[in-house]
């Protein structure tokens, strides 16, 4: 059964002059890029409960046919938000795969300073509350959080061949390190303003990456011992 039928989540205010899922089946990636930069929007300034999808086709420019056409619900469409939210924060422009592993790592880190992330930390933190009541969305929302951290640890593990980020570490530590920062600058940003200067940030950030580093080498014992 459809799930619009039976999910109380699930997208309930279809417009009448909506398109048909074969209508935009064909439709470019970018149509469904703008789709989840509305939903992120709107998500974040009135919570997933209050969110209503016309208003986010209506920011897309599209109607309400076109997320009905790639999301059976409200639901699904957060989860996509959340998953959209990470792979921006995962954006090559932060760090391209010709970069070092240690370059691509400071620059993740020194971005969660990034005043734009607002909206997106909100839209974490609505995924994190409607998954507490909702064991099927928390799985969805880990599924997520999950590709996230195999993104990193192919990051991590790059930089371990190539003998920048010390191999005797596991790589899964560092990705966990970093993602619960991430989490957790969502949280206290949330609750209050943080007034640290970013040039304190980015050298915190880097003495942070330099500890995942290869570690010195051994000295030897002085002559006559």
């Amino acid at each position: 059964m459809d799930e619009t039928e039976t999910d109380p989540l699930a997208i309930v205010d279809v417009d009448s002059d909506c398109e048909g899922p074969a209508a935009s089946v064909d439709r470019p990636q970018a149509v469904t890029t703008s789709l989840l930069d509305a939903a992120v929007e709107v998500f974040a300034e009135h919570g997933f409960e209050a969110a209503r999808v016309a208003e986010i086709a209506r920011r897309a420019g599209l109607t309400t046919g076109a997320i009905y056409a790639r999301w059976p619900g409200k639901r699904a469409l957060l989860v996509d938000a959340v998953g959209h939210v990470s792979a921006q924060f995962m954006d090559p422009s932060v760090g391209s795969s010709q970069s070092h592993a240690p370059e691509t790592l400071a620059s993740l880190g020194a971005s969660l300073m990034d005043v734009h992330d607002a909206k997106s930390r909100d839209v974490m933190l609505e995924a994190f509350v409607s998954a507490r009541r909702d064991g099927d969305f928390r799985a969805a929302v880990a599924r997520s959080i999950e590709q996230d951290a195999e993104r990193l640890d192919e990051i991590v593990i790059s930089g371990q061949d190539e003998g920048s980020v010390d191999p005797h570490l596991s790589s899964r530590s560092i990705v966990a390190f970093f993602q619960s920062l991430r989490l957790g600058m969502h949280l206290v940003a949330s609750a209050s303003d943080m007034n640290v200067p970013r040039a304190d940030w980015d050298a915190l950030i880097a003495r942070l990456v330099a500890a995942v580093g290869p570690a010195a080498p051994a000295t030897g014992s002085p002559a006559g011992e």
